[in-house]
């Protein structure tokens, strides 16, 4: 039993650590494209489409986050 909880314990530390570097690649992915889009598009219309891709990613979000839980309830 003991060695069952230390290996729930390790999996639960690989995950945290998995998360966190996954939340710290998506941070610099989203602000790679914020550069992006500044750079490709000109300047009245790089507003529309950072606003554009703003939103994708808050729809992505939210599906993951509806998905997580419906798989947990």
């Amino acid at each position: 039993m003991a060695d069952n909880n230390l290996e729930s314990k390790f999996r639960t530390g690989m995950f945290v650590i998995a998360m966190f570097l996954m939340l710290v690649a998506t941070l610099h992915f989203y602000f790679s494209v914020q550069d992006v889009i500044g750079t490709w598009f000109e300047y009245q219309y790089a507003s529309i489409f950072r606003a554009i891709f703003s939103f994708c990613v808050i729809v992505v979000c939210i599906y993951l986050i509806r998905f997580h839980i419906i798989s947990r309830g």
